[in-house]
């Protein structure tokens, strides 16, 4: 397999994005860089690393150059997500458009396409009719002028983008003879048939808080807009804040995957942020073909429910020391739900034993397929989406059995938890 190149602009942008300079690479210590690399197999301080030296930045560099495409697309894919949910601030739009470029071209294994845009347009022709049917009836620019719009999403190397932002200009502003809604059937933008990328990054843009200030009214508008998306298999999704209001961005709708309960009420185990975005990375991952991340953070979501479940049940999470299947049989007790209870129903003791076997099954599952050890053999799409449901389909049964238990009252011997286990 051939070794990626990234071109002198790709690693600058990586290079900003990860907070390299001085010898660093973002908020890892020496230890949890480690810790990092390890989940995907890769030993960072072996010395092989470390040819142009010692420091983390360094050593990123050597792998960089010298790791092999599907590896790299998904370390950058991890680092950038770490960036995202610790320190978001300071990324510019065009950076972080740039990066996640790179990454997508590595996925698709062309590493000599540097900046190559993805040309699919999966969203078809009626679906798009019908989302600018809808979008004619707001304000598609929010409250920015549409040049300046224009400008944020634009390929200003592209003679068809600078011609649409100079007619904006022209036609808007200084004559103000176009039609309102210009934009959706503009000769040069071409949103009927343009890529899907441009289009989605349009659409992100209309909710951008810059854009439109309200994080009701985006929401709002996300709704309507997914309405139309998911038909064709797209969804805008939350992504990081921007000085406390949402941004969104644009994904995959993950096919035939089990949805977590809606939140019934605050104190719900689900409500916990950790827990809802564990489960939308188990999603995103499977709908970005990152099969194995997707195996690696159902188990993961199922030890989060399970630990929070302990900490509620026993006010204090127990030493299980990553053994699931033991730590799964300790919170069914405390659920009361022991198959050797002789007052349960046998049927509903086949049920217990079942999610235990998915327990155990899920335990392996991770040193095998995932990406947090040296995999033994890639999950194929199929077998990924049934870990991920199963472990879904566990943690909603647990959760739901626990809300109608405390609400008939049935724990009253607790002790009391200061903190949740994902606190």
């Amino acid at each position: 397999m051939s070794h990626p190149v990234l071109s002198q602009l790709d690693r600058e942008v990586v290079e900003s994005i990860l907070q390299m300079g001085e010898g660093f690479v973002l908020d890892f210590s020496d230890r949890t860089f480690a810790e990092f690399f390890s989940d995907f197999g890769v030993v960072i301080d072996d010395h092989r690393y470390r040819v142009d030296g010692s420091s983390k930045a360094r050593r990123l560099r050597v792998f960089l150059r010298s790791a092999e495409t599907p590896l790299l697309a998904r370390v950058l894919a991890a680092l950038l997500e770490r960036r995202l949910l610790k320190s978001p601030d300071g990324i510019t739009h065009q950076e972080l458009e740039r990066f996640r470029a790179i990454i997508e071209r590595l996925r698709q294994g062309d590493p000599r396409a540097n900046g190559s845009r993805c040309t699919s347009t999966s969203i078809t022709e009626v679906t798009r009719r019908a989302l600018f049917d809808d979008l004619s009836d707001i304000s598609w620019h929010g409250r920015l002028q549409e040049p300046e719009f224009l400008e944020r999403i634009c390929d200003h190397s592209n003679t068809h983008h600078r011609a649409a932002i100079d007619g904006a200009w022209q036609h808007r502003i200084r004559n103000w003879d176009w039609d309102d809604n210009w934009v959706f059937y503009d000769s040069d933008l071409d949103l009927l048939a343009c890529p899907d990328d441009f289009l989605l990054k349009l659409l992100c843009e209309t909710v951008h808080p810059a854009v439109r200030p309200d994080p009701a009214a985006a929401r709002e508008l996300v709704a309507c807009v997914n309405a139309h998306l998911s038909v064709d298999g797209w969804e805008l999704v939350e992504g990081p804040s921007v000085s406390g209001k949402p941004t969104f961005v644009a994904r995959r709708r993950p096919s035939g995957t089990v949805p977590l309960p809606e939140i019934q009420e605050p104190a719900d185990v689900l409500s916990d942020d950790y827990v809802r975005e564990l489960s939308d990375k188990c999603d995103a991952r499977l709908g970005s073909g990152d099969l194995d991340g997707a195996v690696t953070v159902a188990r993961t979501l199922l030890e989060a429910i399970l630990s929070e479940l302990e900490v509620r049940l026993s006010g204090a999470k127990g030493n299980h020391k990553g053994d699931l299947p033991k730590q799964f049989k300790q919170v069914a007790k405390l659920l009361r739900m022991d198959d050797q209870r002789p007052d349960l129903d046998d049927r509903f003791k086949d049920v217990i034993r079942g999610l235990v076997m998915i327990a155990n099954g899920l335990a392996p599952l991770r040193n095998k397929m995932s990406d947090g050890h040296a995999r033994e053999r890639k999950p194929a799409p199929h077998h990924a989406r049934v870990v991920v449901n199963a472990a879904k389909t566990v943690c909603a049964f647990l959760v739901e059995s626990y809300s109608y238990q405390s609400a008939k009252g049935l724990f009253r011997d607790v002790p009391p938890a200061t903190k949740g286990a994902m606190a």
